[in-house]
């Protein structure tokens, strides 16, 4: 027989507010990390895999991005895991395009919000694109290179945990960078010379 539980009454109106409170305040704090970071709270899909097939090696979809300013100079930014120079770049997560994805890791990198994409290279070149990360993850990565000078928004960090700064600077610092991070700006040579996507 079906039970009527009058929520009128004094202690479990008082017990159905504190719970509907405490789900309100759970779904704000979503809805607030998604939209300040672009990242979901629930596992990113590399994380999955991971609990599946621990340290091997497997093939990933992913995105690394040159910005420039009308000065000429190149956005770089500084990784919290090695202190290494670098460029905008990450994995595809389930759900996005990878222009969403390069979108994403700028704006969670960088805090700006990209307005216009180019591609300019296709790297899948085990020789640059595998990597060892320091806790003896693998990755081969095959990756799409673009290109931005436009954006909007000013330089902020929103995932503090992965970039210590960011800063645009002159190509003189494009040797600083990690092998296959450089290569990106072979392709950007490719492209304003040949007018086409660079193949490695």
């Amino acid at each position: 027989m079906a039970v009527k539980i009058d929520y009128r009454s004094g202690i479990l109106k008082e017990i159905f507010l504190k719970n509907l409170y405490k789900i309100l305040t759970i779904d704000r704090k979503m809805t607030s990390f998604k939209k300040n970071t672009g990242k979901s709270i629930m596992k990113g899909y590399i994380q999955k895999l991971r609990s599946k097939i621990g340290h091997d090696i497997f093939i990933h979809p992913a995105a690394r991005i040159i910005i420039e300013n009308e000065q000429g100079l190149f956005l770089f930014l500084k990784r919290a895991d090695n202190g290494q120079l670098g460029i905008p770049a990450g994995a595809l997560e389930e759900g996005e395009t990878i222009a969403d994805c390069i979108k994403r890791e700028v704006r969670e990198e960088t805090g700006l919000r990209l307005t216009a994409l180019e591609v300019i290279g296709i790297s899948s070149n085990p020789k640059l694109e595998q990597v060892t990360y320091p806790n003896s993850d693998q990755i081969q990565y095959f990756t799409i290179e673009f290109y931005s000078n436009k954006w909007e928004g000013e330089l902020e960090i929103l995932d503090t945990k992965e970039i210590t700064s960011v800063v645009f600077m002159a190509a003189n610092s494009i040797n600083k960078l990690p092998k296959n991070e450089q290569s990106a700006f072979e392709s950007l040579a490719y492209y304003r010379k040949h007018n086409s996507v660079m193949l490695k």
